[in-house]
This record gives C-alpha cells, sequence and structure tokens, in this order.
C-alpha cells in the first residue's frame, strides 16, 4: 500500500488507575517504486497472471482529514482521543450510508480486468489472464512464469478542499514476482486522489456518480501501472 508512517503517544496515569494507551496523532502516506523493472526480466517472461485483492469495505476520509487541534488543546491527550474518536466514527457513518451506493461493485474484480486488458493491449507479455488465487505453486505448474499481484489497501473517498468536498481514492501496493520462487521484479505504493472535487452529497445522491469515479481512477491507475513495467 502507500505505507503510512505514523507517531504514537502514550496516556494516561492516574493516582489509583495506571492505564497506557496508544493515540494515533499523525499519519503520512506515501507513494513510490520500491524495485524497478529491467529490459532484461521483462524479457523473461512470457506468460504472466494477474491476482488482485481488496480486503476492505469502502472507506470515507473527511472528518480524519479534516481533523481540529481543539480536543487536544482543552484536555490534552484525552480530549485528542475521544475528537479522534469521534471523527472516525462521522466516516465510518458515511461510509455505511455509501456502501448501498456502490452496490455491488468489487474493485478488486474491475482493477485485474483492467490491468489484464492493459497489458495484453500493450503487448508487454505473450499471454496474460486473471488467476483467482496467488498461490505462487498453482501458478507455476499452470505454465504461468510471473505473478502480478496488487492489494488495494483502501478505496473511497478523500477531502479534498473545504469541510465535505471529497475525491475518489486509491491506496494500492502492486508487485511484480517470478515464479516459482517468488523474486520481487517490480514493486510500488500508490496513493492516487483522481476525478473533480465535489460535495459528498453528490456521491450520496448519485449512485453511478461513485461507481464510474471509481472505475474511471482504476483503469487510469491501471494504464499507468503497465506502462511503468513496459518501459523500464
Amino acid at each position: 500500500m502507500a505505507r503510512s508512517h505514523c507517531f504514537w503517544l502514550l496516556a494516561l496515569r492516574a493516582p489509583s488507575l495506571f492505564f497506557v494507551g496508544a493515540l494515533l496523532t499523525g499519519c503520512v502516506a506515501t507513494t513510490g517504486t520500491k524495485a524497478t523493472m529491467t529490459g532484461t526480466d521483462l524479457g523473461q517472461i512470457k506468460k504472466a497472471g494477474v491476482f488482485v485483492e481488496s480486503p476492505h469495505p469502502i472507506s470515507v476520509r473527511v472528518a480524519r482529514d479534516n481533523m481540529t487541534n481543539t480536543g487536544a488543546a482543552l484536555f490534552g491527550l484525552v480530549g485528542a482521543a475521544v475528537e479522534a474518536g469521534y471523527k472516525s466514527s462521522q466516516d465510518s457513518g458515511h461510509a455505511d450510508t455509501l456502501l448501498s451506493a456502490v452496490g455491488k461493485f468489487d474493485p478488486a474484480h474491475e482493477s485485474a480486468v483492467a490491468l489484464r486488458d492493459r497489458f495484453a493491449a500493450a503487448h508487454v507479455f505473450q499471454s496474460v489472464a486473471i488467476l483467482a488465487s496467488d498461490n505462487r505453486r498453482a501458478a507455476a505448474s499452470a505454465g504461468f512464469d510471473a505473478l502480478f499481484q496488487q492489494t488495494i489497501e483502501e478505496w473511497g473517498l478523500r477531502l479534498c478542499g473545504g469541510e465535505d468536498r471529497v475525491r475518489v481514492e486509491l491506496d494500492v501496493h502492486s508487485r511484480l514476482v517470478t515464479l516459482p520462487e517468488g523474486a520481487v521484479k517490480w514493486e510500488r505504493d500508490e496513493l492516487m486522489i483522481d476525478g473533480a472535487c465535489r460535495p459528498i452529497s453528490e456521491f450520496q445522491a448519485d449512485p453511478e456518480l461513485l461507481r464510474s469515479g471509481l472505475k474511471s481512477a482504476i483503469e487510469t491507475l491501471a494504464g499507468r501501472t503497465v506502462n511503468e513495467i513496459a518501459f523500464p
């Protein structure tokens, strides 16, 4: 994923009770390529499999990205923790509302299809297919000599301006490994913010707006990913 570097503080002592808590005070997401494909490595891959997973439901980051310092200023760490919990609860409510809007939208399936089609259109490999699992031994036995793996760690909407204006967000970790040994030939973290900045109410009122925005972002990211691998 686009890794988050987070800072934690320890909370709170009382005369009759010793309590230790952890407060997440800030996270900074990073994007970048960790391993770059070489032309030699690319030329050795003839048949590649694509596996994409998305372990979490839709996410909304509005209240959490609009945190203030009021709680901490007034009540220290306890106040900051209360504010953080309240903001997280607000975002969970937004996400629950949008679950019905996205319906049966499956970001893992959409991304796998987009990646397969982009790899095929660019003739990156002689053959490419979507796989149902990331089992390297099974893929190698089926004749694949490489596996493209992608994990969509977070997908949904993220604050982009004002108090309730949001854009589509994808937070993914991708890598290409050879089979059967699993040597990493290409790897990248990506935090992608895409589309127009709109009030969240527009996405809530128009389910197709949200689905089309997510699909467009997924296809854009697939094209960007394939280009980076195809032209090392």
